[in-house]
């Protein structure tokens, strides 16, 4: 189930890439049909020019080469370019495409041509003919404009996938379309991840090691934190925010999920980890849900800020881990909209917690 909405996010982000590519395509053509009926129009040239069946072309050119452009960069490249920086991605994933294009349009031309001349002319005949036409089309300055043309256009899509990496998946949208320009309620679950024993590990490790070994972890918890439909909301040292709108979090107990999901993860490169760092990292971790409001705050630095009383409480309640030697802990509130199938619930009481008045019913979890 988590693979398959996976999937359907990528596919999304591949049908988008691919209305933009067409969109883009078909845009270019009416550009230059309009621009040279003008030539005609004031008998700088001479002849007509067909609209509708070039458009078609056009189209269907946009539509299959955003699809696979897409997939390419999406399903392919995506992890890799992840793990370098935005200026590997964008003059990589731009080369490619001139390699690529290159390679595609010599083949094809001389495959086509070879084809058809076969049907007139000797087999070195046709090959001569064919060679001889690929020259002439790959000379021609629009073949090159064209090229440098939609490489960029694929520099660009990858320049604004990575964009969406750095802010999160769908945060980018946000803006654009000005979701939190002016601040709103939400109902929100949050979990506050804590990494343990980072102090002694910084120290035993070194600044610089420990730096990396952090790098290495949040990459590593990325994927389950995707695979719950979780939104990465902030980084603060060796500590992870993640948030979900209520119906994602509940829905198949995603939030909770997630937690486990990230142990296992990280179990399982419990080699790697004894074998670079000496130790097996893993997390504390307290879960909440309540009101926050959010919206867009800072002039030169802008972000998507959450604030309220639910970011203090869910801090509060991941701390009361290390006095339960417990690794996860859950505020009754959300326990109860919670279905519970695989888990059971484990009761520490009401807790009095540090800047709260009011107990709180908290409880740690454990797989049944």
């Amino acid at each position: 189930m988590k693979r398959n909405t996976r999937y359907q996010n990528r596919m999304q982000i591949v049908m988008a890439i691919t209305l933009g590519w067409t969109l883009f395509a078909c845009i270019s053509f009416i550009s230059e049909y309009f621009f040279v009926r003008d030539l005609i129009a004031i008998k700088r040239l001479a002849g007509s020019y067909e609209f509708w069946q070039d458009f078609a072309g056009v189209m269907i050119l946009g539509i299959i080469g955003g699809f696979v452009g897409g997939c390419f960069l999406v399903f392919k490249m995506g992890s890799r370019y992840r793990k370098k920086s935005f200026a590997f991605g964008i003059l990589n994933s731009g080369l490619i495409f001139i390699i690529t294009y290159l390679a595609l349009a010599v083949a094809g031309l001389f495959i086509m041509d070879l084809i058809y001349f076969l049907f007139t002319a000797s087999f070195f005949s046709a090959v001569n003919k064919s060679l001889q036409n690929v020259l002439f089309n790959i000379r021609t300055p629009s073949f090159f404009i064209n090229m440098f043309v939609w490489a960029f256009l694929m520099s660009g899509t990858q320049f604004l996938l990575q964009v969406s990496d750095k802010f999160g998946p769908g945060i980018l949208w946000k803006f654009v379309t000005g979701k939190y320009y002016h601040p709103r309620e939400e109902e929100r679950i949050f979990m506050f991840l804590d990494l343990k024993s980072s102090t002694a590990i910084a120290e035993k490790t070194g600044s610089n090691k420990f730096f990396k070994l952090l790098k290495e972890i949040y990459a590593d918890i990325t994927e389950p934190i995707m695979n719950s439909r979780g939104e990465i909301y902030q980084y603060v040292g060796d500590e992870v925010v993640v948030s979900w709108p209520v119906e994602k979090g509940l829905s198949g107990n995603n939030c909770l999920l997630c937690f486990f999901s990230i142990q296992q993860a990280l179990v399982e490169r419990k080699k790697y980890y004894l074998n670079e760092y000496g130790l097996i990292p893993s997390f504390k971790a307290g879960v909440h849900i309540g009101e926050a409001t959010v919206g867009e705050i800072g002039i030169i630095k802008k972000d998507i800020v959450f604030s309220g009383d639910v970011l203090n409480t869910t801090s509060r309640i991941q701390e009361e881990c290390n006095k339960h030697n417990v690794n996860i802990i859950m505020s009754s509130e959300l326990l109860r909209r919670m279905p519970m199938n695989g888990f059971k619930k484990i009761s520490l009481g009401e807790i009095k917690l540090k800047g709260r008045e009011e107990k709180l019913a908290l409880s740690t979890i454990e797989a049944a």
